[in-house]
Parts: C-alpha cells; sequence; structure tokens
C-alpha cells in the first residue's frame, strides 16, 4: 500500500468515536489532528456518530479545512441493535467518499463497529485501515470504571472490540507505550504499531515567563485516576511545612469528586471553568500536581490536560506512572508511585523556589513545543497511513 497514491497528498477519513461537544477524544485527539493534515495538504473528512448530541445529526460543516459530517442517526431508541445501525451509517458514509486511508478512534462503540466493517469488507487493501487506541477499554479500564456505568453485556462486546480493533488493521496508533505492548499481545505486528502520543494545537505563549508572579499549585482533572483521598494527603503534607499554601482544583468529577476537596483548609474547589478562565488560572500558578494512581487505566493514559498545564509554563509534579516521565521530560518532577512523603516534598521545593519553578516551567513549554504540537504528531499519523 506504499504505492504512489501515497507518496503525496492523500484522501484521509477519520471517524469520530462520539459526538464533538464534550471535550473528549473526538474533539482534543481527532479533530486537531484532522485540522494538521489539512494544513498540510490533504483532504480531510471527519466523520461523527453523534448520538450523544443528536441536535447535529445530518450536519455538515467546516473547521479550519476540514469537512465535518455529523452522519444521520437511526429511527429509534439507543438499543444494541440501534447502535449497529448507526455503526453501518458511519461505515456507508466514509467508504462512499472513497478514501485513501480510514483512520477510526477508538476500537469499540459504532467506530470500532464501522472498522470491522471496513475490514471484513474491503477489496484490494483499499482503502488502509488505522485504528486509533487512547484508553485501556477491557478488564481493568473503562470497562470497570464505575463511571462508565456498562452493562455486563456492553462489558463482554467491548472486551472483544477491543481485542478485536487492536489485532485486524493495517497499522494502529496508541497514546503510550503500554497500549502498544497491548496491541502486540493480541495480535498487531509491532512495526506496524505507532505510538501517537496527544498534543496541543499550539503552546501557551502568555504567562511562559511571569514565574515571579506566580503563586500556589494548580490540579487540572475530571478525576479519572486521580482520587480525591491521595490529593488531600498530598496537600496536608504540603500545609504541614508551608501553612500558607494553596491549591486550586479545576475541574468536575463525574460523581462530584471535587466537592470532597472543597472544606479541606488550602484548596480552592473552582470546578469546570470556561477555556479562558481556566488558562487564567495556569498562568498565575506555580506548580501544577498530577497525583495519579498507579492503575492499568492510567499507565495507557497520555493526557492532554498536562500539556495544556506545560503549555502554560507551569512545572508538573507527577507519581511516576504510565507516560508520565515521558510527557514532563526536563519539565517536571516524578516521584515514586503514592509516596506521599516525596510527592510533597517536591511541591514543596517548587513552592519555596520560585527560580527553580521558573526554569522547570521554562523546560515544560519548550518540550511541549518540541513534541506536542500536533503538526509534528501528524508525520507520526502519516507514517502508518503510508506503511
Amino acid at each position: 500500500m506504499a504505492g504512489r497514491e501515497f507518496s503525496g497528498t492523500m484522501r484521509i477519513a477519520l471517524l469520530a468515536p462520539f459526538g464533538l461537544r464534550a471535550k473528549g477524544t473526538a474533539r482534543a485527539r481527532a479533530l486537531p489532528l484532522a485540522r494538521a493534515f489539512a494544513r498540510a495538504g490533504h483532504t480531510v473528512v471527519l466523520f461523527v456518530p453523534p448520538y450523544d448530541s443528536p441536535e447535529d445529526a445530518g450536519r455538515r460543516s467546516e473547521d479550519a479545512g476540514v469537512s465535518v459530517h455529523h452522519v444521520a442517526l437511526p429511527p429509534g431508541a439507543q438499543t444494541p441493535p440501534w447502535h449497529w445501525q448507526l455503526g453501518w451509517r458511519l461505515y456507508q458514509a466514509a467508504v462512499q467518499w472513497r478514501p485513501d486511508v480510514v483512520h477510526a478512534f477508538k476500537p469499540k462503540g459504532p467506530s470500532g463497529l464501522a472498522a470491522t466493517l471496513v475490514w471484513s469488507r474491503r477489496r484490494g487493501g483499499r482503502p488502509r485501515l488505522v485504528v486509533d487506541s487512547d484508553d485501556w477499554e477491557g478488564p481493568g479500564g473503562w470497562n470497570d470504571n464505575p463511571a462508565a456505568g456498562y452493562s455486563e453485556g456492553q462489558k463482554r462486546f467491548f472486551t472483544w472490540q477491543e481485542r478485536y480493533g487492536l489485532s485486524h488493521a493495517d497499522a494502529w496508533t496508541v497514546t503510550s507505550a503500554c497500549l502498544r505492548d497491548r496491541a502486540v499481545a493480541f495480535g498487531a505486528r509491532p512495526g506496524d504499531v505507532h505510538i501517537l502520543h496527544n498534543g496541543v494545537a499550539g503552546p501557551v505563549q502568555e504567562g511562559a515567563e511571569r514565574a515571579g508572579e506566580r503563586q500556589g499549585a494548580i490540579l487540572y482533572t475530571r478525576f479519572a485516576g486521580v482520587r480525591p483521598d491521595d490529593v488531600a494527603a498530598i496537600w496536608g503534607q504540603v500545609r504541614g511545612q508551608l501553612p500558607q499554601a494553596r491549591l486550586t482544583v479545576v475541574g468536575r468529577g463525574p460523581q462530584g469528586e471535587e466537592g470532597e476537596l472543597a472544606g479541606i483548609a488550602g484548596i480552592d474547589a473552582a470546578g469546570w471553568l470556561e477555556p479562558a478562565e481556566a488558562a487564567a488560572r495556569f498562568v498565575s500558578a506555580r506548580v501544577a500536581i498530577a497525583p495519579w494512581i498507579d492503575s492499568s487505566a492510567n499507565r495507557a493514559r497520555h493526557s492532554a490536560k498536562i500539556l495544556e498545564l506545560m503549555a502554560a509554563g507551569l512545572p508538573v509534579v507527577a507519581y511516576d506512572v504510565g507516560e508520565m516521565r515521558a510527557t514532563l521530560g526536563p519539565g517536571g518532577v516524578v516521584a515514586p508511585p503514592e509516596d506521599v512523603e516525596a510527592f510533597a516534598a517536591a511541591v514543596v521545593r517548587l513552592l519555596q523556589d520560585e527560580v527553580h519553578a521558573a526554569a522547570l516551567g521554562a523546560a515544560a513549554h519548550s518540550h511541549v513545543d518540541q513534541h506536542f504540537t500536533w503538526d509534528r504528531l501528524a508525520q507520526i499519523a502519516l507514517a502508518a497511513y503510508r506503511g
């Protein structure tokens, strides 16, 4: 498949896993990658199954050179046959456009169903199929997350979809070494599995050099893999050494986990904030924290939220879990998982030493610019497309 048609520009169909209104894989990963392809001169359509935003069904729009097609929803309720119908519609919309490459985001749900249809119904190896995974979906991952609320039947089906999708494609893109190893264990060819981290549209410039004005710490999370009790324990130790230290929690958990921290001395639970307000909080803080638990799901993740913090010139103190060390590079400090004392000591040092914090923050900003912009990451995806 590395023939003449793949030596230049391509027709690329990206299959989103759900609608664009939620800030998740569709809006934070598939769409910015599509925009980067368009900037490079490729013809790109993002096909969206808007089951979580039915008001968008059937709508088409343009976004920075990307044609966005929200497929029409089938009639009826969201039963299993309904989702199969939606997967079929997503598949039909994509293949009727006659792409060179179909890139399906997540091996589960409607996009996973559409990818299965592409693989099983294509002729002559066309279109080339690439499957993306940015989460551990099966046992130990999202299947077992109470926030997902899956039935036992759904869990079994999603487990099958993950195994099938990570073994039946021409190539794969994954966000972590953990997911690469998982795909290979399922049968993917090692040389065709490409680590494609998450990225940022562009580094945040404002505030990158204002470390002298920065105060306090930021936790930016939706509490997927972060426990309120761990945050409280860390901040209790920090306040034991720096009684005036303040932590701002930006984000909302699915079960309102931020509320468990609201009454703790030195913690301000700001909840969900508009992007501009969140960015203003980032550039006014001195350090960010990421106390991830050491779980299968967290070892598979690569957090776009961490990149946003780094792009704002914030050094990050994190537990050494999964891709965190590679993500932070010279722009942060890692502590052994669950070592509260080591974690708190690193936070205290950065809160006390603004010069050291400024140096790490500048390194964080530079590291994002060098490794995690979507224009750079798009080259990894194109290598998967070309084979």
